[in-house]
């Protein structure tokens, strides 16, 4: 798997627009607070795993202040009309993958979706629908591979169309089609680098155009099926995305994370560390990265808010200019972390509060704190932390 690496892109920037019209104030909720559970919540549910009593993980995230779940549904893999089919995804994918799933698990994975939803629902809490569209050796032998980004939109329409019959779309705030564009959508990052004729991405006028079609196409596609949902694509921070001239969009999920700054790419060796998954299963590197996080944070931590801050302000531009209401549901800093000995928490935890009052002051319609708001992380249990930053963000 090719590991997402932001870029130090920039990009012209456009005056905020609208007086003092805010559309938040005329959205339902005006501000979420969210948490990031992508495929965990249905795939840690054994009894002795994070989320094996759902009851108290949904309680417990009422009581610290979120009211949105992010969760991926995976298309790919559940069929919704044979809710009981039982699918396995396999384990061995290393003891510290710190999202996803670590246990080999069987599950009736589309009645568990099915009734996960509804208890949420019952909660009155929210929910985006996310996936990263995962296949592979670890994934059911179900898995479908989407040929192309309309195929996937059939495969999204396939099961919306149940989840409206079953749960209802009320509490659904919007469906992200595939998770971190370009990234995860299956053989999109070769196609891209086929088009453009070199690796990565350069936002030639050719990739602009070839982007715009695939992108565009399938959400118009789901719009014009489901009027009542919302839909985007959740991308980087990556300003250059501003000058693409994507026009379905209903809603902007930006992702920013420090290694986008390349003093502190540099400085942590955060992308030698995370070049070839080793992190997941090897922490003989951790202590070298936490020592030089945390000196790096120290030495050019006001300038790392700046570089990001100024990312953050281009993206609230083109939400203002667009209409697109702006949300952040994984950030601020390192986007790989877990609980060992080696690795300090106290310059993530700073870092990612502070880039919440950045998120306040440029209007964010939603946020989460952090990359690890899921039970299965000791931060968890520090309720007051979780509370003290939604209740700024909420203004409470």
């Amino acid at each position: 798997m090719q590991f997402p690496s932001q870029q130090s892109g920039s990009s012209g920037s456009a005056s905020l627009t609208g007086g003092n019209y805010d559309m938040r104030n005329f959205l339902n909720p005006r501000r979420l607070t969210m948490v990031m559970w992508d495929q965990a919540f249905l795939l840690r549910h054994r009894p002795d795993e994070a989320f094996g009593d759902w009851d108290r993980v949904l309680d417990e995230t009422i009581e610290r202040g979120y009211n949105t779940l992010r969760l991926d549904p995976m298309p790919q893999s559940i069929d919704l009309s044979d809710p009981n089919r039982e699918l396995t995804w396999k384990g061995d994918q290393g003891q510290y993958m710190p999202w996803c799933w670590v246990n080999e698990i069987t599950a009736p994975a589309g009645r568990w979706l099915l009734e996960f939803m509804q208890k949420a629902v019952d909660r009155g809490l929210y929910m985006t629908l996310s996936t990263w569209w995962f296949t592979g050796a670890h994934t059911p032998a179900s898995t479908t591979v989407p040929s192309s980004t309309m195929e996937g939109a059939e495969m999204w329409a396939k099961m919306l169309r149940i989840i409206e019959k079953e749960v209802g779309f009320e509490r659904i705030v919007y469906v992200d089609y595939a998770n971190e564009m370009p990234y995860f959508f299956p053989n999109f990052m070769k196609q891209l680098n086929e088009v453009q004729g070199s690796a990565g991405y350069e936002y030639t006028p050719e990739t602009k155009a070839w982007l715009i079609e695939q992108l565009d196409k399938p959400l118009f596609a789901l719009q014009d099926e489901f009027p009542g949902l919302r839909f985007t694509h959740s991308i980087h921070g990556d300003p250059r995305w501003t000058t693409v001239g994507l026009k379905s969009f209903d809603c902007l999920d930006a992702h920013f994370y420090s290694d986008a700054d390349p003093r502190w790419a540099t400085r942590t060796r955060f992308r030698d560390l995370t070049s070839n998954g080793k992190m997941f299963r090897d922490a003989s590197g951790y202590k070298d990265f936490s020592d030089r996080a945390n000196a790096t944070y120290k030495a050019i931590g006001p300038m790392m808010h700046a570089y990001q801050r100024n990312r953050i302000r281009q993206f609230a531009e083109w939400s203002q200019t667009a209409g697109l209401p702006l949300t952040c549901t994984e950030g601020w800093s390192s986007w790989f972390y877990v609980d060992h000995p080696d690795l300090d928490w106290g310059w993530l935890l700073d870092y990612s509060e502070r880039a919440i009052d950045d998120a306040i002051e440029y209007g964010f319609w939603g946020v989460t704190p952090h990359n690890y708001a899921q039970p299965h992380f000791a931060n968890w249990k520090d309720v007051r932390y979780h509370r003290r930053i939604n209740d700024k963000f909420l203004g409470i």
